[in-house]
């Protein structure tokens, strides 16, 4: 295995390696490595591709950085005629007859897919345990979580079975697991790629967003991925962009003339080993250049609230389709309409979808929907002035991704002791910013990865992703 898409991009470009070669090496590693982190593998599809490729290359030589290069979806990316379960038995036979759009722009780069990873159900959780198929378990300790709820693709770039997988962040489901498993995540600004065929939990929330082993496999990613399409009107009309070209004539080991914002609060509440790592990380910003400013961001100490009125509702919203009657599994031996809905959604969702969309009816119930659910869009607004007012003082707000490292599986933490490992990741989908989250070393308690999170302004991804870039590149130099 190459260390990331760039360095496997050139080993094809030169023709010193194949597609079909890449692609093999990645499935022995998928099958040599227990870690349920995948619900379907496509293994003749991605030889067959990777074929496919190679005549491409010989004939045309390399199209685009991700030609040729093997990958992972999660699976709440619709896929034509390849299985698609959202991690949930309500789906656990659908396949679909469309292609969503982040999978079809993958494929017209002549990327290979190696299959579709596990997740938590909908998306919904922080540990992928909530799911119908099985954890996710982390190699680097099996007695760690892998994160949620796109653990599973964090896993395959981790064990090496793909050099980049795709993942959703509604609150933090790809920043987290970046960071509890060491890689880099990249959460693009809200609009910037199309939702279209990527199946919802909180519409205003969600965001495709890759996993990988650099900065600028995030560029390469998101360059992909950025077109306009008519199938989202909620997508910014951004049109093809060149971050990684940006990236690359941007090159240097120098942060200086750039000022990173941060909220001394948010580092003083982390875990004594996760502080000290995210004040070396500081320390390392200012030795690189960097000014470093103090920004007071007094609203998220809401955003948990907030983002569980909010995105809850829009879940109890988006999955009434699923009733065994027009959408998903249906329960059988049932004698009337009601007990074929009830039967239905009681057996088809695990236990924590059922929590979020009771609490979502409840917050958009008669008589509840102006205390709760308007009250909380009012509070998400004056989260997003916080980060304005912080962006007159700075270029990027720094922040932990979570104030401990991954946990323990048999630590048995309530559904809200659970919620609050999103506190840091949280504001930043509800201000729809871009952020990166980057390793930064091991805990000293249970040497399991830290990192921290550079969030910068919305649609300012070419410029986020160039200064993390650079802080990597000024860390090895």
């Amino acid at each position: 295995m190459f260390a990331d898409i760039f360095e496997a991009h050139n080993k094809l470009k030169k023709k010193e390696i194949s597609s079909a070669e890449l692609t093999a090496e990645c499935l022995k590693n998928l099958g040599a490595n227990k870690n349920n982190s995948f619900i379907s593998i496509t293994s003749e599809l991605a030889l067959e591709s990777a074929k496919k490729v190679d005549q491409e290359i010989s004939k045309s030589g390399v199209s685009s950085y991700l030609h040729g290069i093997p990958y992972s979806l999660k699976d709440l990316f619709i896929t034509k005629n390849i299985r698609t379960t959202a991690g949930s038995k309500m789906l656990h036979n659908y396949i679909p007859p469309y292609e969503g759009y982040v999978a079809k722009m993958l494929k017209k780069a002549g990327g290979v897919l190696v299959g579709k990873t596990g997740c938590d159900e909908f998306g919904m959780g922080s540990s992928n345990d909530n799911t119908a198929y099985g954890p996710v378990t982390n190699p680097l300790d099996p007695n760690y979580v892998p994160g949620g709820s796109s653990g599973g693709s964090a896993i395959s770039v981790l064990e090496k079975s793909s050099y980049f997988s795709m993942g959703t962040d509604t609150g933090g489901s790809v920043r987290l697991p970046a960071n509890f498993c060491g890689l880099v995540g990249f959460k693009p600004s809200y609009g910037r790629i199309s939702r279209y065929g990527q199946i919802a939990y909180g519409s205003s929330l969600d965001q495709a967003a890759p996993f990988g082993n650099s900065v600028l496999d995030m560029a390469i990613i998101l360059d992909q991925l950025t077109e306009n399409d008519p199938n989202d009107s909620t997508q910014a009309p951004l049109g093809n962009t060149k971050s990684t070209e940006y990236i690359l004539k941007n090159e240097k080991a120098s942060l200086k003339g750039f000022k990173v914002g941060y909220y001394p609060e948010f580092i003083e509440n982390c875990r004594e080993d996760v502080q000290k790592n995210l004040k070396e990380s500081l320390e390392k910003l200012r030795s690189l250049g960097a000014e470093l400013v103090e920004v007071e961001l007094p609203h998220s100490k809401y955003s948990v609230a907030v983002y569980y009125i909010i995105a809850t509702s829009e879940a109890s919203s988006n999955l009434a389709r699923f009733d065994g009657i027009h959408y998903g599994y249906s329960a059988k031996n049932q004698t009337g309409l009601e007990q074929v809905y009830v039967a239905s959604r009681s057996e088809g969702f695990c236990d924590e979808v059922k929590r979020r969309i009771l609490l979502g009816t409840f917050c958009l119930s008669s008589g509840y929907s102006d205390e709760y659910f308007n009250h909380a869009c009012k509070v998400r607004r004056l989260i997003r002035t916080d980060f304005d007012k912080a962006y007159e003082k700075c270029d990027f707000v720094f922040s932990p991704v979570c104030a401990t490292t991954s946990f323990r599986r048999d630590e048995d933490l309530t559904p809200l002791q659970m919620y609050m490992t999103d506190l840091y990741t949280i504001p930043v989908n509800l201000a729809g910013l871009p952020s990166i989250a980057i390793p930064n070393g091991t805990s000293s308690q249970n040497k399991m990865p830290t990192g921290f999170q550079l969030i910068g302004k919305a649609f300012d991804d070419e410029r986020l992703l160039s200064f993390a870039h650079n802080f990597m590149k000024g860390v090895k130099s």
